[in-house]
């Protein structure tokens, strides 16, 4: 087996079976927010699976109750403001823009709030725990979704469901994620299931395997969706979410506890 790649500081690798990797966020405390430098992370692990012919199906999980509750604000609020929203080529997590040659099983253990449920979106199956929670609050702190995946969300569930929880920002329970499509399948240990559907497609043909991921992406429409999510930020995200106000004053709010003061006058000149 190829050397893994070094200097994983947000996450644990491990090995179920020899041809599954097992990817888990370690940042309980902190409900495994994700820092700037932790996607580019994520996108070399990723890129070293796709690269490596012993490693068949990659599952990504969190630790303690959350599976991703997004980016970590604390650092964002400090990050100049150029950089801000600045992802690798793979998006949120290296998952959530991501093709790779490999699927990629979502094990969902707890929490799942903004870019975790854009990362979830775009792996190849979700298992979900009943006390599962989905969210995408970013409107209340003055953003919107970055990692591409709003279309996709549309496509998924619908533009009512995704106008539900994309405007209202509300929580998503287990039960009715899996009724709107969301995820997968509900289980008592979304891990444990990951792996055993891991292992089958595992026993499968490689290449048959993954001649027939990309059928099923010709069938999802990836290009189109991919390429609206990239204008989508180029377009709406980066001129108004990342150079506004707002976006600055809701993670404010979110990081002083209090409630947020939004600027109703922001700039449509420019729409």
């Amino acid at each position: 087996m190829y050397s893994p790649p070094l200097g994983t500081t947000i996450c644990s690798l491990s090995f179920p079976t020899p041809s599954i990797l097992l990817v888990t966020l370690t940042r309980a405390k902190e409900l495994n927010t994700i820092p700037n430098h932790g996607h580019w992370e994520l996108e070399r692990v990723w890129n070293w699976m796709d690269s490596n012919p012993d490693i068949l199906v990659g599952i990504f999980t969190g630790s303690g109750r959350a599976f991703s509750t997004g980016a970590d604000l604390r650092e964002w609020i400090k990050t100049p403001k150029k950089q801000k929203g600045n992802l690798p080529p793979t998006g949120f997590c290296g998952i959530s823009s991501r093709h790779g040659r490999k699927p990629i099983l979502a094990a969902v253990n707890g929490l799942a709030v903004g870019g975790g449920v854009e990362v979830l979106l775009n792996c190849d199956m979700v298992f979900c725990s009943p006390s599962a929670v989905l969210s995408l609050p970013d409107v209340k702190v003055g953003l919107s979704l970055l990692g591409g995946t709003l279309p996709l969300l549309v496509w998924k569930i619908g533009r009512g469901r995704a106008t539900d929880m994309v405007l209202t920002g509300r929580n998503v329970g287990a039960d009715e994620a899996l009724m709107w499509g969301l995820v997968d399948k509900v289980v008592e240990n979304p891990v444990e299931e990951a792996v055993e559907i891991a292992k089958v497609i595992a026993e499968n043909s490689p290449d048959a395997v993954w001649a027939s991921r990309e059928g099923i992406f010709l069938g999802l429409g990836e290009k189109g969706s991919f390429e609206a999510g990239k204008e989508f930020k180029d377009k709406y995200w980066a001129p108004f979410l990342r150079e506004g106000r707002n976006s600055e004053e809701g993670i404010a709010a979110f990081v002083e506890r209090r409630r947020p003061k939004w600027d109703r006058n922001w700039d449509k000149s420019r729409l």
